[in-house]
């Protein structure tokens, strides 16, 4: 009973200990996310696979939701991070998107920046048209908003489990 006693203890001073800081939900909530995405991560692949392709592809919709906060609270703080600086370098392509993002606001064109290219969707063509417009019908039922990337994403992969594939197109 002391040695439980003793853990609670420990417990709640360190509960006690992260809420001094004002946005301590935060941190914990930061922490816990890497906690189960290192767990998540050790798992076997192929049993996560199987997982998702039978019945349950909505944990891949969140984890993808998930992603794309996780991007946007990210570039914020890089952007509110390195206000008044100058980077020479990037250590992550994250990080140099947000900086060059930063970079734009403030007016100044980013170095090596390219010239916008327009995507050519005519190199890629499907193998199985019939299958490539299943796969779009499906999409445009299953989102509100369509043609939108992550629409169009769900659809890629939908197609590609029916057995559907790619060729360069002339």
């Amino acid at each position: 009973m002391k040695n439980l006693n003793q853990i609670i203890k420990t417990q709640l001073r360190k509960v006690i200990e992260e809420q001094e800081t004002e946005n301590y939900m935060f941190f914990g909530n930061l922490e816990q996310i890497k906690r189960q995405c290192e767990l998540l991560l050790s798992f076997d692949k192929q049993m996560i696979e199987n997982l998702l392709q039978n019945g349950h592809d909505w944990a891949d919709d969140h984890v993808s939701e998930a992603k794309n906060n996780m991007d946007q609270v990210f570039d914020f703080i890089m952007n509110e991070k390195e206000k008044g600086q100058t980077v020479n370098e990037a250590s992550s392509a994250a990080q140099q998107a947000a900086i060059a993002i930063n970079m734009k606001k403030k007016g100044i064109k980013p170095k090596n920046e390219s010239v916008e290219m327009e995507i050519d969707e005519s190199k890629n063509c499907p193998t199985d048209p019939a299958k490539w417009a299943a796969s779009k019908a499906a999409a445009k039922r299953k989102f509100d908003v369509y043609p939108s990337a992550y629409a169009n994403g769900w659809a890629a992969k939908n197609y590609k489990t029916k057995g559907g594939g790619w060729k360069k197109c002339k």
